[in-house]
């Protein structure tokens, strides 16, 4: 068994990226190849890898079964470094308060998957988003429960992205874990990215446009790649700071907008759950081993002038 290889688990969360960052990545195959980074199609792993779970129960799998779905994940490929993401890692979507906990066997699912390779590297991933948002789209995308039972007694008050954090730590204490705001995935996308594929912060990816590019309007997308393609020198941070702008200026509200309507909720409850939501960002920036990526500001950024 190779124990060389690091294994990196992107956990969701669900209604977040949607799977962007495993066609983001794919983007640009063959260059991740040449670092030694591989993002299999989910299709194919995400059922190797439930399958083996489900027939460990819990146990540690023997060297010839991780050899096995090792072989099963890489096929004959060279690789020190494999890519998995599946927003159901945690748990189910329907199933992320159960008992009245927010994602209540975090900890328990994330140990079983860095336990199905036990001697070799393993890092987590996670893209949270704010609660009031977050909780509508998870709900409306499942069908098989009714509000009270999917909510399942849950007190909204007590939903905090930290403790999960820190419970997937608790029980994983060896493992690094990255953690990001979906709300700036537009803007940090990139950089999200090479995180996720451990890959040098000056190099360039085909998919660093791929989520601004479907909230900005079409002449905001084609004046964005014009204004980074006439400044190559522009540093990461630089180009950030120009997606931040071009975001605010280009930026089509029906993208993203939903209503929310969820039994008992009322403006201030989305109001008191944002604000939860931004004092547990802070909080989750401050926490020890815990790589929160967060958009950075730079001065002389070459940001673009509004000619109005």
């Amino acid at each position: 068994m190779d124990t060389d290889i690091t294994f990196v688990y992107h956990l969701g969360a669900p209604q977040t990226d949607n799977d962007q960052i495993i066609w983001s990545i794919r983007k640009d195959s063959e260059l991740m190849a040449e670092h030694g980074t591989l993002m299999p199609r989910p299709k194919g792993y995400r059922l190797h890898i439930s399958n083996m779970i489900a027939e460990l129960d819990g146990e540690i799998p023997s060297v010839v079964d991780q050899e096995t779905l090792l072989g099963a994940l890489i096929k004959r490929q060279k690789v020190s470094r494999l890519l998995l993401s599946d927003s159901k890692y945690m748990a189910d979507p329907s199933w992320i308060f159960i008992n009245g906990v927010f994602y209540d066997n975090a900890e328990r699912n994330t140990a079983i998957l860095r336990n199905l390779f036990p001697e070799n590297p393993t890092e987590f991933f996670l893209g949270i988003a704010n609660p009031a948002s977050f909780i509508p789209a998870v709900f409306k995308a499942q069908n098989n429960k009714s509000y009270e039972n999917f909510i399942a007694g849950t007190d909204l008050a007590t939903i905090r992205w930290s403790d999960v954090i820190s419970r997937i730590q608790q029980a994983n204490p060896d493992c690094p874990i990255t953690v990001w705001c979906n709300e700036d995935t537009p803007v940090i996308w990139p950089r999200v990215l090479r995180n996720f594929a451990g890959l040098d912060s000056k190099i360039r990816l085909q998919g660093e446009l791929d989520i601004i590019n479907g909230i900005i309007s079409e002449e905001g997308k084609r004046l964005l790649v014009k204004y980074l393609d006439d400044r190559p020198k522009l540093t990461e941070i630089q180009r950030e700071q120009v997606r931040a702008v071009f975001l605010e200026k280009f930026f089509l509200h029906h993208a993203i907008e939903e209503e929310i309507d969820l039994p008992g909720w009322t403006e201030e409850t989305v109001e008191a759950l944002t604000a939860i939501y931004e004092d547990d960002i802070k909080r989750i920036a401050e926490m020890p081993e815990v790589t929160f990526l967060a958009p950075k500001r730079e001065p002389d950024a070459g940001e673009p002038k509004d000619k109005d």
